[in-house]
Parts: C-alpha cells; sequence; structure tokens
C-alpha cells in the first residue's frame, strides 16, 4: 500500500497494490470528505482518492479500512469513522 499527497489541492490516493488500469469508479458519499474507489476489469479495488482530507478521512465502507486507517495514521491524517469502522 501507498499513500500520496497533495497539500495544495488537499487530495490523496492510496495505491491497495500494484497499478493497474482502472474500469471503474464508484464514489462513496461521507460527511467528512469527498472519496472514490477505482476498481480494475475484474472488480479488484486498486486505488482510494480523498478530497478534502483536513477535517478527517472516512474509513467506512472502504476497502482494506482497517489497513488504510493505519497507513493514514502514520502519515499523521486524523481518521474518523461514520458507521463505527476503524
Amino acid at each position: 500500500m501507498k499513500l500520496t499527497y497533495d497539500p495544495s489541492a488537499d487530495a490523496m490516493y492510496v495505491y491497495l497494490g500494484r497499478r493497474r488500469r482502472v474500469a471503474k469508479t464508484e464514489e462513496l458519499p461521507s460527511f467528512a470528505s469527498d472519496r472514490m474507489v477505482d476498481y480494475a476489469q475484474d472488480g479488484t479495488p486498486i486505488g482510494i482518492e480523498v478530497l478534502g482530507t483536513k477535517s478527517g478521512v472516512d474509513v467506512a465502507g472502504l476497502p482494506l479500512a482497517a489497513e488504510v486507517a493505519a497507513l493514514l495514521r502514520q502519515h499523521g491524517f486524523i481518521v474518523v469513522a461514520e458507521r463505527g469502522a476503524a
């Protein structure tokens, strides 16, 4: 797992594994930030984009939520969970 962050856009991307071509993107509603999950052709989640991270990142409903939360905390991000996840 790898995290990239652009502070000027307050946007991050978490690569969930090796880089693969994106076949579809699903937007996940959240109270804390805009979140999109990218999927490969076979339906495997391959990345997560989060916009507006300064108020915290909602990991509820994300693929590999516990692992993503741990990665975010390692990089100093605030992790919130809308439905008790993480």
